[in-house]
């Protein structure tokens, strides 16, 4: 699946939101995640009904976005 996501920050968390009608927007779900033909392994944070995926600080570098930028991200169940 292909969504387009604000990347946000939290309680010093960053992250990008999973449409809640996806498939995959379930807690601990298993992702590959692609930004920018940047891909990596993750999972589905859950948290207040909202589903995550985290963007470590390593990540936001390789994939050269911030907090405010908005991305293409893919996620395919791995």
């Amino acid at each position: 699946m292909t969504f387009e996501a604000l990347v946000q920050t939290e309680d010093e968390g960053v992250f990008v939101e999973v449409p809640a009608d996806s498939e995959l927007a379930r807690a601990r779900a298993p992702v590959t995640v692609t930004i920018n033909g940047v891909a990596w392994e993750s999972s589905v944070a859950a948290y207040g009904g909202r589903f995550y995926l985290p963007l470590r600080k390593g990540i936001r570098e390789m994939a050269h976005i911030a907090p405010g930028d908005t991305v293409t991200v893919t996620l395919e169940p791995r």
